[in-house]
């Protein structure tokens, strides 16, 4: 053996044991810095650079951040806006500058009152001076502004006793069963209307550049979809809305084991891909079909439940208990079919 080589190969062997040690290191320190930030029931999740999930205040809540400051989808329930606002500031010195509501159920829109206030209009407000672009009510009186779709307004301000204080009404609704898009912090950002889907206010909202959905209430991993028959949902128009979400989203190919690809931030539950939505489309897929066959044969309600047409599916997706069970899941579903 020539001891030359021999002395050679040390200090080859040291480096690349030191450049490994080094590799690890700087590995844990990346694993420490995307580690979930959580305090006083509020956790955010790093889903983006710029992106961050809040998970624990009613509904998922999305942050968004750019040169504006905050751009918010959802604002949680109206009793978690002091802590989401504490959590949003554990991110960002930034204010909030605009929210954007995926639909009109409270714990997608009550903090919208209390979230705005805490921020400030993209437009300019001076009233004073006379000098303010658009009414008090668009400008939201120099707080953050609000969008969703007309029903959410709608849904928000009903009744001789409004739900929801008017501080925390959409001030800019849009309509129609369109897209709406504007640019925020930099980003494209499409709103998609899903008319009849989880009820008759849905949106979808996507941020291309960072290459985001938020499917609010659409979709949702704790149980079945939740189809409110009441306030315009039903189940062919939930599965439209599974699949526009599928659209929208590239999966990680060809390189199917890369971490590239489009994520999906539910109303509730983990963040997800697109092939997690189409395994959750195709269950409701199954079940509805399995739903209308039974209605074909003359088959009641009552007959279908006995059937279980959710087996296979129950263990995961459908609680006998709780505010959404699996036999509510299906009375919807046979609901949502059998209606003139």
């Amino acid at each position: 053996m020539n001891p030359s080589v021999g002395r050679g190969r040390v200090p080859a062997i040291g480096c690349f044991v030191i450049a490994f040690a080094l590799l690890a290191i700087d590995a844990a320190n990346v694993a420490r810095a995307q580690q979930p930030r959580q305090s006083a029931g509020i956790q955010a999740i790093q889903v983006r650079p710029n992106v961050w999930m809040l998970a624990g205040a009613g509904g998922n809540i999305v942050v968004h951040l750019g040169w504006m400051g905050v751009v918010l989808v959802d604002s949680g329930s109206a009793e978690m806006s002091d802590e989401v606002l504490a959590a949003i500031q554990r991110i960002t010195d930034t204010r909030i500058r605009f929210i954007v509501n995926t639909g009109a159920d409270p714990e997608h829109v009550g903090g919208n009152a209390v979230l705005a206030r805490a921020g400030q209009t993209l437009l300019r407000y001076a009233p004073t001076a006379g000098n303010f672009a658009g009414s008090s009510f668009q400008t939201n009186s120099g707080a953050a502004g609000i969008m969703a779709h007309e029903n959410v307004l709608t849904r928000m301000s009903a009744g001789d006793k409004e739900a929801f204080p008017a501080t925390g009404w959409p001030t800019e609704a849009y309509t129609g069963a369109r897209v709406r898009s504007l640019y925020l912090n930099g980003d494209g950002v499409q709103m998609f209307y899903q008319p009849a889907a989880h009820s008759d206010a849905d949106t979808i909202v996507f941020f291309r550049r960072a290459d985001v959905v938020v499917a609010g209430d659409i979709l949702d991993f704790r149980h079945f979809p939740v189809i409110d028959l009441d306030n315009g949902g039903t189940i062919d128009g939930e599965i439209a809305a599974l699949n526009r979400l599928i659209d929208l989203a590239v999966p990680p190919a060809p390189l199917v084991w890369h971490e590239d690809r489009t994520f999906i931030i539910p109303g509730h539950g983990r963040v997800a891909d697109q092939a997690d939505v189409v395994e959750y489309r195709d269950m409701v897929t199954v079940i509805r079909d399995r739903i209308a066959d039974m209605i074909k044969k003359g088959m009641s309600l009552e007959q279908i439940r006995k059937a279980d047409p959710t087996k296979g599916y129950r263990r995961q997706y459908g609680p006998d208990t709780g505010p959404w069970t699996n036999d509510m899941f299906v009375t919807a579903v046979y609901r949502s079919l059998t209606a003139k």
